[in-house]
């Protein structure tokens, strides 16, 4: 279980995101939509603390965190009990493939070089990429790449996957690879909050879509609630001033 009270972010006077509430239950798989510079990606940068939120408090899975009273301690707890997938991948370009995926399982979990070795080829082959575990990023494509992250991020067995515009960096003809790779993902029941600009994959996917409009949760609701029938004027404008298809493109 996942409970965000509170959550408040200033950039200078900027109001980003105004007491957000949020629960989410195990296996949610969670879409966050709205117009572009609503905090969506601040929200998620604020849950692992990569943004120091201004007020409010994270619970996940026993582990608490207060903006205000944080400590070293509950903050590696809760960093350890998430992952994040980012736009630009940020894997380490001077190592393999493999070495990516075994950094975190060495340096965090602390496992056996052996054992870490072992997972990372498994979560490789997950993501169809066992032929290109020694390849380093600059030989893989950008839909290559992000999806090493995303099997980097799955092999930590987190208790939150935080996906921030996982395609928004990748040519039209690689997202698809990496949608089908976050949609197998959200089958085997992790628990996700997915920021995207992918309407049709976020209809599709998740189980539960929130709209931001103003630092706000203006809309939330199962996908056809609020993709179909918005309530606030804002999310009805929104979904006016966009074309997105009927038919589930993004399905394997």
């Amino acid at each position: 279980m996942i409970e965000i009270n509170h959550l408040s972010k200033k950039f200078g006077t900027n109001l980003v995101l105004d007491q957000i509430d949020l629960t989410v239950k195990e296996g949610d798989v969670v879409g966050i939509i709205g117009p572009s510079g609503t905090g969506k990606s601040t929200l998620l940068r604020c849950i692992n603390f990569l943004e120091q939120p201004d007020t409010g408090s994270i619970h996940i899975s026993g582990t608490v965190v207060e903006a205000e009273k944080k400590n070293r301690k509950n903050l590696l707890e809760i960093r350890q009990k998430t992952a994040m997938v980012f736009q630009q991948f940020n894997l380490f370009k001077r190592k393999t493939a493999l070495q990516n995926i075994m950094e975190g399982l060495i340096y965090v979990k602390k496992l056996p070089k052996e054992e870490a070795e072992r997972l990372a080829k498994e979560y490789l082959k997950k993501v169809g990429l066992e032929d290109r575990m020694y390849h380093y990023p600059k030989q893989l494509s950008g839909g290559q790449q992000q999806r090493v992250a995303i099997a980097r991020a799955l092999a930590m067995k987190p208790e939150l996957l935080l996906f921030d515009e996982p395609t928004s960096a990748l040519d039209p003809e690689l997202v698809k690879e990496v949608l089908d790779t976050i949609k197998i993902a959200a089958s085997e029941g992790n628990t996700m909050l997915i920021v995207s600009h992918e309407m049709n994959f976020i209809k599709n996917v998740a189980n539960r879509v929130i709209f931001l409009d103003g630092g706000k949760i203006v809309e939330d609701g199962s996908p056809s609630e609020v993709f179909q029938n918005p309530k606030s004027q804002r999310a009805k404008e929104f979904f006016s001033n966009l074309y997105y298809s009927e038919e589930p493109e993004y399905f394997l």
